[in-house]
């Protein structure tokens, strides 16, 4: 782990596909000196679920999610200006257009040209402050975890939809990624002075849960049974593997931490109040949830 008082002190992933060869989620993760993003992309499987020849017979979903993946990347890494990133994605996709066959399956009313979400969350790194900026587009989230608990920072693009009741209906989802129509990336500014964790996650990693304390409550659970960053990794990936009924990816920035011990005696104390107050309880969750969502909810508002 880097040492660094605001700075970052590791950044990884945690990912894995439901059919090997054809998982539809991407992902991206890059440090500098001064800076970071972490990036998480799914490819919407039932919109964009015309077969291409030319693409090797793979999903407009799969195409869309690496070729917006791509795209993300190549802005990162060359001229990583908010009012850029939009250019960058359009010619994308413009190029998936341009090569793609017109044979496969014709797609319906609700069917989309090389649809993908996106969440991703680039940071410049100062002495006392990360300067962090969100981007989204989709139901895919970016999340802050710090003392306070966990805090979603994006807005899912879904009708009338909040974490808790996401879990339990089909939201119409409003604004994605796609060549076939008009969209919108979201952006949010904020900075953070007090040690964090950063995470862009698709809805593989919290979409099957009972509610979004749950998802608190594995993240730091996870966290505490593990002896290093790399058994955190492997735990994160056993459970997701065994709750997840879809592709997950989930990526993750620490920052501000002295080492591995001080992020564990950090959460160690909001581990056991989630457990005890949200998770050990034959409470109905919907209560429960009334009075977690206005922390979780704060960047929201």
């Amino acid at each position: 782990m880097k040492n660094s008082k605001m700075g970052l002190n590791s950044i990884f992933s945690v990912a894995d596909e439901m059919k090997p060869g054809n998982g539809e989620d991407c992902h991206y993760y890059e440090s500098t000196d001064d800076s970071f993003i972490i990036a998480a992309f799914d490819g919407l499987g039932g919109a964009g679920s015309r077969k291409y020849e030319n693409y090797s017979g793979k999903t407009g979903a799969y195409v869309a999610s690496r070729a917006i993946c791509g795209a993300v990347k190549s802005w990162f890494c060359n001229d990583n200006t908010p009012q850029n990133l939009s250019a960058y994605l359009h010619q994308a996709l413009s190029i998936c257009e341009k090569y793609a066959d017109k044979t496969g399956r014709i797609m319906g009313s609700l069917g989309k040209s090389f649809p993908t979400t996106v969440a991703m969350l680039t940071a410049g790194i100062a002495k006392n402050q990360l300067d962090v900026t969100c981007y989204w587009a989709g139901d895919s989230r970016c999340y802050m975890l710090d003392s306070e608990g966990l805090h979603q920072l994006t807005e899912d693009d879904l009708n009338d939809e909040d974490a808790m009741s996401n879990l339990t209906s089909d939201g119409i989802m409003t604004n994605v990624v796609s060549a076939s129509s008009g969209f919108d990336i979201h952006i949010k500014n904020f900075s953070v002075s007090n040690p964090c964790i950063l995470f862009s996650s698709t809805d593989g990693c919290f979409g099957y849960l009972h509610s979004p304390m749950e998802f608190e409550y594995i993240l730091t659970n996870s966290l505490i049974k593990s002896r290093s960053i790399y058994e955190w990794k492997l735990l994160l990936d056993s459970i997701f593997q065994e709750i997840a009924g879809d592709d997950y990816t989930l990526c993750v920035a620490i920052c501000g931490f002295k080492d591995f011990s001080s992020i564990q005696k950090y959460f160690k104390n909001r581990n056991s109040l989630v457990y005890n107050k949200y998770i050990n309880t034959n409470t109905d969750p919907n209560i429960l949830w009334q009075e977690y969502k206005s922390d979780y909810s704060v960047y929201l508002k």
